[in-house]
């Protein structure tokens, strides 16, 4: 094989590994078309993507500068890498194989808009039990029809999709850690139209706190370390989301295991939130009673038993009360 054949081949190699792209149109959001969002339902495609693993690239690059300039040397390299990283994604996929990426970003999303906003948004339980949005949530491309009909079968005027375009775990060489990352496809569509009001990639990543080495011993030695990781991330882009929108999320500190530990009721707000979200869909409370109580839920949530200086985040009136519309 002469030098450009190897060359050729290098380049090649290289593409296959490389970026993936999408042809995603995103569209802003606007303030103004929260005035007819009422009541919400977040759904995601049955399928997510495998998790890719990417904790290779100390070695690759020691193992590089040894081989030096020959280019058979390097294509062997970078051949031996890939096989790495395919072992690793099939292994660490196999450790968190009954992990839903989906279900866990929707969940996340549903407590933060109970908490942040003043949406009112259907609870996980009852989409994933509704057969009607079962069926099109295998259908990517939904025309007007399609969101008629969810809009008629959960009661809503606004649907929400989370597509996880990727996520896994990277280690970007020497002088960095690796860190879990995630990239999410979210678009805000209106039931009566199927206009989307709103679309836009959200990425990020959480750093794993340890280096590569000591990350896949612990990876091996404690089934639930990735799934937790995993988990930290996705709570970073679900912010990102409620951010994005326009509301606070200053106080979403109360989600934090460690923070219930020190408050003066112990209330775990994402469970209460949910079991107050199922009394209001199934029409045992009103919406009124529903806002009222949350409220006073978040408002007890923040009382702690620390005589140390007291978290002073107060809720932003933009994010639990509608703006009347013009």
């Amino acid at each position: 094989m002469t030098k450009n054949h190897y060359f050729s081949l290098l380049i090649s190699l290289l593409m296959l590994a490389g970026c993936q792209t999408t042809k995603i149109a995103q569209v802003p959001y606007k303030k103004e078309y929260s005035k007819f969002v009422n009541d919400m339902a977040i759904l995601h495609y049955p399928e997510s993507p495998q998790m890719e693993v990417n904790i290779r690239n100390d070695e690759m690059f020691i193992s590089s500068l040894v081989a030096g300039p020959a280019i058979p040397f390097q294509l062997l390299l970078l051949l031996a890498q890939k096989s790495a990283k395919k072992e690793d994604s099939l292994a660490f996929n196999e450790i968190i194989f009954d992990l839903n990426i989906g279900d866990v970003l929707c969940e996340k999303l549903n407590t933060k808009f109970q908490l942040c906003s003043y949406f009112h948004v259907v609870p996980q339980e009852s989409v994933s039990e509704n057969e009607t949005a079962w069926k099109l949530m295998e259908e990517r491309e939904k025309d007007v029809k399609d969101y008629e009909k969810l809009g008629a079968k959960l009661g809503i005027d606004t649907i929400l999709e989370a597509d996880v375009l990727s996520f896994g775990i990277k280690d970007p060489g020497l002088f960095s850690d690796p860190y879990a990352f995630i990239s999410v496809d979210v678009k805000m569509t209106t039931a009566a139209e199927g206009t989307v009001i709103w679309r836009d990639i959200v990425q990020a990543r959480s750093e794993v706190g340890m280096n590569t080495e000591d990350f896949e011993n612990m990876v091996y030695t404690d089934v639930e370390f990735l799934r937790k990781k995993l988990e930290e991330v996705v709570d970073v882009v679900s912010e990102q989301c409620i951010e994005r929108l326009g509301f606070d999320t200053n106080y979403t500190y109360l989600l934090e295991e460690d923070y219930l530990g020190k408050t003066k009721h112990k209330i775990n707000i994402a469970e209460k939130l949910n079991e107050l979200n199922i009394l209001r869909h199934d029409g045992l409370i009103s919406d009124a009673d529903y806002d009222n109580t949350r409220i006073d839920l978040i408002e007890r949530a923040k009382e702690r038993n620390s005589t140390g200086p007291s978290i002073k985040t107060k809720l932003s009136a933009t994010a639990i009360i509608k703006p009347e519309a013009k």
